[in-house]
């Protein structure tokens, strides 16, 4: 694989952790993209996901809460 997605919420419990992706992270060739998916809700965890070496992420249910779309990204990417 060239690319792998890591879904940081437990579909039994639905509970979620951020540190599974971070976790992973280690097991996982330098040479494939690794995506963040699930559970990221504000520019912190952006920066916790980035700063932990995560080329991307995929985020969901945070924006579809959202009123203002264009806002929310923004905030999410530091603009």
């Amino acid at each position: 694989a060239t690319l792998i997605g890591v879904n940081n919420r437990d579909l039994r419990t639905f509970e979620v952790d951020l540190e599974h992706t971070i976790r992973i992270k280690r097991n996982i060739p330098d040479n494939c993209l690794l995506v963040a998916e699930s559970g990221i809700a504000g520019r912190e965890d952006v920066l916790k996901l980035q700063n932990a070496g995560v080329d991307a992420i995929l985020v969901g249910e945070s924006l579809m809460r959202q009123n203002d779309l264009r806002r929310a990204v923004r905030e999410l990417m530091g603009r």
